[in-house]
């Protein structure tokens, strides 16, 4: 071995660099945060990572490709089962989590679903809306409603807001 491939070799072993090539696969399906995926000559891989790393934490930020589209895959380890999606192109969902506090933005349904525990903001947006709308007025001549045109605005905002907002 001359000089240059020995500190070649070195460099790699001292620094821990893996040289792999970049790998392209067509998505078939995602499951959380992995997906399954078919590389050109066939072969189905599952458990594909779409995070950097696997742990239990409910700290996480997924990017979950579109089904049929093509991704980029690398491996951590030099092996197989180390592969992690590094590039897409097409995007289903992108999705943050931190602790109790949730935020996906799912490209299926076209809504973004915002929550910290069990409350929801679409949810609540429909309960202040349906709130106004129900509202009892009083007046020198006792309880009265909110106005019928009012109202139709009102329901018509909450149609709106539910066409963005996930309330699930």
């Amino acid at each position: 071995m001359d000089k240059a491939a020995k500190l070649k070799q070195a460099l790699i072993e001292v620094l821990g660099i893996n040289p792999n090539l970049a790998i392209t696969a067509e998505v078939v399906s995602v499951e959380n945060t992995t997906c399954t995926v078919k590389l050109v000559s066939e072969l189905v891989l599952s458990d594909v990572r779409l995070c950097a790393t696997i742990n239990q934490s409910e700290d996480l930020f997924v990017m979950a490709p579109k089904i049929g589209s093509e991704v980029v895959l690398m491996s951590q380890t030099g092996k197989l089962s180390g592969l992690m999606v590094m590039k897409m192109d097409a995007v289903e969902s992108v999705a943050y989590k931190k602790g109790a506090f949730e935020f996906l933005i799912d490209g299926t349904t076209g809504k973004v679903t915002l929550k910290k525990g069990s409350v929801n903001f679409g949810k609540l947006i429909g309960n202040l809306i349906d709130t106004i709308s129900n509202a009892l007025i009083d007046t020198p001549s006792g309880p009265g409603a909110i106005n019928a045109t009012t109202k139709t605005q009102l329901n018509q905002l909450k149609t709106q807001f539910n066409s963005v907002l996930n309330s699930d």
